[in-house]
C-alpha cells in the first residue's frame, strides 16, 4: 500500500470515528464502541461499509466473518455461565449484540437471564 493511500484510509477512519462519537449523545466519551476498537486497530470504515462511504452498505454476518471466525469465538465463550452465545441455535446475526456504532446489547436478555457482558 502506498503512503498516500494509507494516509487516506487513516483520515477516513478518523473522520468516521469522530462522526460516530458525535452521534452518540449521552454515551460516555471514554467508552469505546466496536467501531472505535476497529479504527484503533487500523481497520478502515470501508472494510465493513464498502468503498463508497457516500452510499455505505449495511454490514451483515458475512461482513463480520470475513475477519472474525465464528468457531474461534464459540471456543472463547464456551465456558460462559448459562449458555454459549456464539453457539446458540438461533444465533446468526453478529449485529444483534455487537452494534458497532451504538452501545452493545445483550440480545439474549430479551428471553433469557444469562447476564452476558457484550463488547
Amino acid at each position: 500500500m502506498n503512503i498516500k493511500k494509507a494516509i487516506s484510509y487513516l483520515l477516513t477512519a478518523l473522520v468516521c470515528s469522530f462522526s460516530v462519537a458525535a452521534m452518540q449523545p449521552g454515551y460516555a466519551a471514554d467508552t469505546k464502541m466496536g467501531a472505535d476498537r476497529h479504527v484503533a486497530k487500523g481497520v478502515p470504515c470501508q472494510a465493513c461499509h464498502g468503498k463508497d462511504l457516500q452510499n455505505p452498505k449495511f454490514p451483515d454476518d458475512a461482513t463480520c466473518t470475513q475477519c472474525h471466525n465464528k468457531e474461534v469465538l464459540a471456543e472463547k465463550t464456551k465456558d460462559l455461565p448459562g449458555a454459549n452465545p456464539h453457539k446458540a441455535p438461533h444465533n446468526g446475526d453478529c449485529i444483534n449484540c455487537h452494534l458497532q456504532h451504538e452501545p452493545p446489547e445483550d440480545y439474549c436478555a430479551q428471553c433469557h437471564k444469562f447476564g452476558f457482558k457484550v463488547k
